[in-house]
């Protein structure tokens, strides 16, 4: 409990609460019936469900993903998965993670305003852009205005952790503690998404592909409270990037070493080094919510680097 609460000094939670309208309805046997299909031919509902029906354009609702994005984004930039529904932050940069999630939430709600004042011709154009036969059926289950303003929202609050005193198992100090562990996932998961997307088959890389890693370490940085080791990473990366040329492309020698800090090293942590780094699916967008029995454990150490790519 003693080095839960060292933790819990350290970090404030952040919970978003960003709510999306769907622009999706279940397609009823009726909406079928009307568009001359049997309905007695259909299977039974034990067996198959008749799906959704779009009431409006997916391009119009995409802003509104893409900003839910841009402020999970911020909250892994800045520091780790807390508890299934928030993020924990070194409260050094509380600050400014919330000034920037303002900014967020600001381009949110204008978004949302310019939905609205145009919602009626986007169902139109829809209804224009499908089969005559559907208009009627896509006509009937549009929501009103006032629902949709209600359904699209965008909220976040930043609060400290607390155990309530008088409960004693209270399942703060597990989730404490798979901290550490979550916060390797996500390395690991960018790591691997970085690798992938700018070394695999490279015989050169821009400065750019150096983005991916300098964001790692800024992870690092601010949760280096989580574990000491933390430390030996950041030492890693910054060993590494201080022998790449500044300017101009990446080639050789300074490509393999970034190759292997980032594919082998960055890759695997937390957990033993295998002969290739395995692949970690992220659980959705910017969810990794999965928690492997390795990925809580950080008994070992790395292995060191080799340039084998």
């Amino acid at each position: 409990m003693q080095t839960t609460q060292i933790i819990l000094d350290q970090m404030n939670l952040v919970v978003l609460n960003i709510s999306l309208y769907q622009g999706r309805k279940a397609i009823k046997k009726a909406d079928l019936a009307l568009t001359g299909i049997d309905v007695g031919k259909l299977p039974p509902g034990t067996l198959a469900t008749l799906g959704s029906k779009r009431i409006i354009s997916p391009k119009a609702l995409r802003i509104f993903s893409k900003l839910r994005r841009s402020a999970r984004k911020l909250c892994l930039y800045n520091g780790v998965r807390f508890g299934g529904c928030g993020y924990a932050i070194p409260r050094e940069r509380i600050e400014a993670l919330s000034s920037e999630l303002k900014k967020v939430k600001d381009e949110f709600e204008t978004a949302k305003a310019n939905f609205l004042s145009v919602y009626q011709e986007e169902v139109e154009k829809w209804v224009a852009e499908n089969p005559p036969e559907w208009a009627q059926i896509i006509r009937g289950a549009i929501d009103s205005p006032s629902y949709i303003d209600k359904a699209i929202s965008f909220n976040y609050a930043a609060f400290e952790a607390r155990p309530p005193a008088e409960v004693m198992d209270n399942g703060l100090d597990e989730e404490v503690n798979s901290l550490y562990g979550q916060m390797c996932h996500e390395v690991r998961v960018a790591a691997r998404r970085a690798y992938d997307n700018s070394f695999v088959g490279k015989k050169e890389i821009s400065q750019k592909a150096l983005r991916p890693i300098k964001t790692i370490r800024a992870k690092l940085v601010g949760l280096l409270f989580l574990d000491p080791s933390i430390g030996e990473t950041i030492q890693a990366i910054d060993d590494t990037l201080a022998k790449i040329p500044t300017e101009g492309p990446i080639k050789g020698t300074d490509l393999n070493m970034l190759a292997g800090l980032l594919g082998r090293q960055l890759a695997n942590m937390g957990r033993v080094v295998q002969q290739r780094p395995e692949s970690e699916e992220e659980t959705c967008d910017e969810t990794p919510d999965g928690k492997e029995a390795d990925v809580s454990e950080h008994t070992g150490k790395v292995a060191p680097i080799t340039w084998d790519f």
